[in-house]
Protein backbone atom coordinates (compact mmCIF):
# COMPACT_ATOMS: atom_id res chain seq x y z
CA UNK A 1 0.00 0.00 0.00
CA UNK A 2 0.89 3.51 -0.70
CA UNK A 3 2.30 5.41 2.27
CA UNK A 4 -0.54 7.81 2.30
CA UNK A 5 -3.28 5.14 3.44
CA UNK A 6 -1.39 4.99 6.17
CA UNK A 7 -1.32 8.26 7.40
CA UNK A 8 -3.72 10.54 8.74
CA UNK A 9 -3.27 14.23 7.89
CA UNK A 10 -4.77 17.06 9.71
CA UNK A 11 -6.71 19.38 8.24
CA UNK A 12 -8.87 22.16 9.07
CA UNK A 13 -11.77 20.10 8.93
CA UNK A 14 -10.79 17.95 11.80
CA UNK A 15 -10.57 21.33 13.64
CA UNK A 16 -12.92 21.78 16.59
CA UNK A 17 -11.88 25.14 17.09
CA UNK A 18 -10.49 24.97 20.90
CA UNK A 19 -7.22 25.04 20.28
CA UNK A 20 -6.17 22.72 23.22
CA UNK A 21 -8.19 20.14 21.79
CA UNK A 22 -7.05 20.30 18.15
CA UNK A 23 -3.39 20.20 19.62
CA UNK A 24 -4.54 16.95 21.36
CA UNK A 25 -6.15 15.58 18.47
CA UNK A 26 -2.78 16.23 16.18
CA UNK A 27 -0.48 14.38 18.67
CA UNK A 28 -3.01 11.46 18.71
CA UNK A 29 -2.72 11.67 15.03
CA UNK A 30 0.87 11.80 15.37
CA UNK A 31 1.21 8.97 17.04
CA UNK A 32 -1.05 6.87 15.15
CA UNK A 33 0.75 7.84 12.31
CA UNK A 34 4.10 6.45 14.01
CA UNK A 35 2.97 3.52 15.09
CA UNK A 36 1.75 2.96 11.48
CA UNK A 37 5.34 3.93 10.00
CA UNK A 38 6.46 1.86 12.56
CA UNK A 39 4.80 -1.25 11.70
CA UNK A 40 5.14 -0.40 7.66
CA UNK A 41 8.88 -0.32 8.15
CA UNK A 42 9.04 -3.41 9.99
CA UNK A 43 10.36 -2.21 13.26
CA UNK A 44 10.79 -4.98 16.20
CA UNK A 45 7.82 -6.03 18.30
CA UNK A 46 9.05 -4.47 20.99
CA UNK A 47 9.11 -0.47 19.14
CA UNK A 48 5.84 -1.36 17.96
CA UNK A 49 4.56 -2.20 21.38
CA UNK A 50 5.79 0.37 23.16
CA UNK A 51 4.23 3.13 20.54
CA UNK A 52 1.03 1.68 20.56
CA UNK A 53 1.06 1.63 24.62
CA UNK A 54 1.95 5.57 23.77
CA UNK A 55 -0.67 6.14 22.11
CA UNK A 56 -2.93 4.54 24.10
CA UNK A 57 -1.52 6.55 27.11
CA UNK A 58 -2.22 10.02 25.31
CA UNK A 59 -5.86 8.82 24.16
CA UNK A 60 -6.29 7.92 27.74
CA UNK A 61 -5.65 11.29 28.88
CA UNK A 62 -7.02 13.00 25.90
CA UNK A 63 -10.16 11.40 26.76
CA UNK A 64 -10.32 12.61 30.09
CA UNK A 65 -9.52 15.79 29.55
CA UNK A 66 -12.00 16.37 26.64
CA UNK A 67 -14.57 14.95 28.48
CA UNK A 68 -13.86 17.44 31.44
CA UNK A 69 -14.18 20.17 28.83
CA UNK A 70 -17.45 18.83 27.76
CA UNK A 71 -19.14 18.98 31.24
CA UNK A 72 -17.62 22.26 31.72
CA UNK A 73 -19.37 23.64 28.45
CA UNK A 74 -22.42 21.68 29.40
CA UNK A 75 -22.50 19.79 26.08
CA UNK A 76 -25.73 17.71 26.46
CA UNK A 77 -24.05 14.90 24.93
CA UNK A 78 -21.46 14.60 27.25
CA UNK A 79 -22.55 10.99 29.01
CA UNK A 80 -23.28 9.95 25.85
CA UNK A 81 -19.49 11.05 24.07
CA UNK A 82 -18.19 9.14 27.50
CA UNK A 83 -19.49 6.12 26.51
CA UNK A 84 -17.90 6.14 23.15
CA UNK A 85 -14.74 7.10 24.48
CA UNK A 86 -15.28 3.59 27.12
CA UNK A 87 -15.55 2.07 23.91
CA UNK A 88 -13.46 3.56 22.14
CA UNK A 89 -10.32 2.86 24.63
CA UNK A 90 -11.82 -0.59 24.57
CA UNK A 91 -11.43 -1.55 21.09
CA UNK A 92 -8.02 0.02 21.10
CA UNK A 93 -7.40 -2.61 24.50
CA UNK A 94 -8.43 -5.27 21.88
CA UNK A 95 -5.82 -4.29 19.30
CA UNK A 96 -2.73 -3.75 21.92
CA UNK A 97 -3.70 -7.70 22.80
CA UNK A 98 -3.86 -8.74 18.98
CA UNK A 99 -0.35 -7.21 19.01
CA UNK A 100 1.02 -8.75 21.90
CA UNK A 101 -0.59 -12.08 20.67
CA UNK A 102 0.89 -11.56 17.38
CA UNK A 103 4.60 -11.92 15.81
CA UNK A 104 3.02 -11.27 12.05
CA UNK A 105 3.47 -7.86 10.80
CA UNK A 106 0.94 -8.58 8.68
CA UNK A 107 -1.59 -8.78 11.24
CA UNK A 108 0.12 -5.59 12.80
CA UNK A 109 -0.57 -3.79 9.59
CA UNK A 110 -4.24 -4.90 9.49
CA UNK A 111 -4.61 -3.72 13.16
CA UNK A 112 -2.28 -0.43 12.50
CA UNK A 113 -5.04 0.37 10.02
CA UNK A 114 -7.78 -0.33 12.01
CA UNK A 115 -6.68 1.83 14.82
CA UNK A 116 -6.25 4.54 11.74
CA UNK A 117 -10.30 3.57 11.05
CA UNK A 118 -11.35 4.15 14.25
CA UNK A 119 -9.47 7.54 15.23
CA UNK A 120 -10.77 8.96 11.99
CA UNK A 121 -14.21 7.90 12.93
CA UNK A 122 -14.39 9.15 16.06
CA UNK A 123 -12.86 12.35 14.67
CA UNK A 124 -15.40 12.59 11.88
CA UNK A 125 -18.75 11.53 14.18
CA UNK A 126 -18.49 12.18 17.49
CA UNK A 127 -15.69 15.30 17.93
CA UNK A 128 -17.17 17.22 15.10
CA UNK A 129 -20.57 17.32 17.64
CA UNK A 130 -19.45 19.25 20.37
CA UNK A 131 -18.07 21.37 17.70
CA UNK A 132 -20.97 22.46 16.13
CA UNK A 133 -22.82 22.51 19.66
CA UNK A 134 -19.91 25.12 20.18
CA UNK A 135 -20.28 26.77 17.16
CA UNK A 136 -24.16 27.21 17.73
CA UNK A 137 -23.17 28.42 21.51
CA UNK A 138 -21.12 31.04 20.09
CA UNK A 139 -22.62 32.36 17.12
CA UNK A 140 -20.14 31.05 14.52
CA UNK A 141 -20.76 29.62 11.68
CA UNK A 142 -17.69 28.05 10.54
CA UNK A 143 -14.30 27.71 11.29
Amino acid sequence: MEKSEWEIAWSDYLSVGVPEMDEEHRQFISRVNDLNKAIIESEDKATVERMADLMLMEAAHHFWHEQELLARWKYPETAAHIAKHAALTAQFERVMKDFAETDISFVWALKGLHVKQLLIEHLLKEDVKYRDFLRAQTGQTSQ
